[in-house]
């Protein structure tokens, strides 16, 4: 039996076979205004009410940004949750220096990959935490500009994140252009799953899209489902 963590996405697990697989890492994808952030703190909200405490590591936003998007958006009071020790939100965000260059931007990286691996670790310990989203990849990316370097730091992340038997999301925002799975193209070849988000602006009643683009020991959907952002949740729409 393959042990499944449930999103609480209405209309979702029943698509991946109950969930996603205990300790697995999914890649969720999109590009900026896809829901992203929505999903990731509904995935967190709802596994803090079933007793699975949840880290929240932001990488783009302060903390107070994330507690007041999800607020203004579902109405949820993410600080309660902090209180009940469900709830950890953590903004790691790269420094990056002026005039530094040569062995002194390698020696920075590292460190800074030590440092953001040894936060989240201490994070998730801190609180026991089951559940997890790094939110999002694509500012680590960026910060790591060598790729072979950029691919051992994300394996590594991934590699850590599994021996913490935590179920993770991780984020990471495709530019407008560009057709990929990623800002980097890298942490699609190593996610246990890939779920896209899509936003088509023309469209007349269904705006957002969701795709399951791999999911690994799963039986799952391989079509495009709308969905829409309520106050309840997110929700498939079944068409």
């Amino acid at each position: 039996m393959v042990r499944r963590v449930p999103t609480d996405i209405k209309g979702l697990d029943d698509k991946i076979e109950g969930g996603f697989v205990e300790n697995s890492v999914v890649l969720l994808t999109g590009k900026t205004g896809t829901g992203k952030t929505s999903f990731c703190g509904s995935f967190l909200y709802y596994g803090a009410l079933r007793g699975e405490p949840g880290v929240y590591i932001t990488t783009e936003e302060s903390e107070d940004d994330i507690r007041e998007d999800i607020k203004a958006t579902f109405g949820w009071d993410l600080k309660r949750l902090e209180e009940k020790g469900l709830l950890k939100i953590l903004s790691i965000k790269p420094i990056f220096p002026k005039n530094v260059s040569g062995e002194d931007v390698g020696r920075l990286v590292k460190l800074y990959i030590f440092n953001f691996m040894d936060k989240i670790s201490t994070a998730i310990k801190s609180i026991d935490a089951k559940r997890c989203v790094i939110d999002s990849i694509s500012v680590v990316e960026m910060f790591i500009k060598d790729e072979y370097l950029a691919r051992a730091a994300i394996m590594s992340l991934i590699e850590t994140l599994k021996s913490l038997n935590v179920t993770t999301i991780i984020t990471s925002t495709i530019p407008e252009e560009s057709e990929a799975l990623s800002g980097g193209g890298i942490i699609e070849y190593l996610a246990d799953a890939i779920i896209k988000l899509d936003f088509v602006p023309v469209a007349e009643e269904y705006k957002r899209t969701l795709t399951i683009r791999k999911m690994r020991r799963t039986n799952h959907s391989t079509l495009i489902h709308p969905f829409e952002i309520t106050k309840e949740g997110i929700r498939i729409i079944e068409v």
